[in-house]
């Protein structure tokens, strides 16, 4: 079993989630994968004090919403351009290129990352 990722807005009540037309999956990956990374970009959002973009429903799907998760990226680039902490950037790197990669497929266009994250860049494709 595994958990879905769609874009737009996660619905609030029984009734929007009966009604909702979901869009074309952008990722299915197996629950474990699935609940490390939703766990991981919560602990992340937490600690920048800012919203992920994306939304784990508690069920078997998770809803990205671009504009949110873009605006989140940039930030993590610029808190990690300026923390100094070589073990918070290397916990960092697969949940970063997890986000990346939601956010390629939910835009259709990549991130730009910054100058000087070649340890992010890395292995960036092998991510599907």
């Amino acid at each position: 079993m595994g958990m879905y990722f769609y874009v737009g807005t996660a619905p609030t009540t029984p009734e929007e989630y009966r009604s909702l037309s979901r869009g074309p999956e952008i990722w299915d990956r197996s629950w474990n994968t699935s609940f490390m990374f939703c766990a991981q970009i919560a602990a992340l959002a937490e600690m920048l004090k800012l919203p992920s973009g994306v939304h784990d429903t508690g069920m078997d799907e998770v809803y990205i919403d671009p504009p949110v998760l873009r605006a989140f990226l940039a930030a993590t680039f610029d808190y990690l351009s300026r923390s100094g902490s070589l073990p918070l950037r290397r916990m960092l790197i697969g949940v970063v290129q997890t986000a990346l990669f939601l956010d390629a497929r939910a835009t259709g266009t990549p991130f730009p990352i910054p100058p000087g994250f070649d340890d992010i860049e890395q292995d960036l494709d092998d991510i599907s």
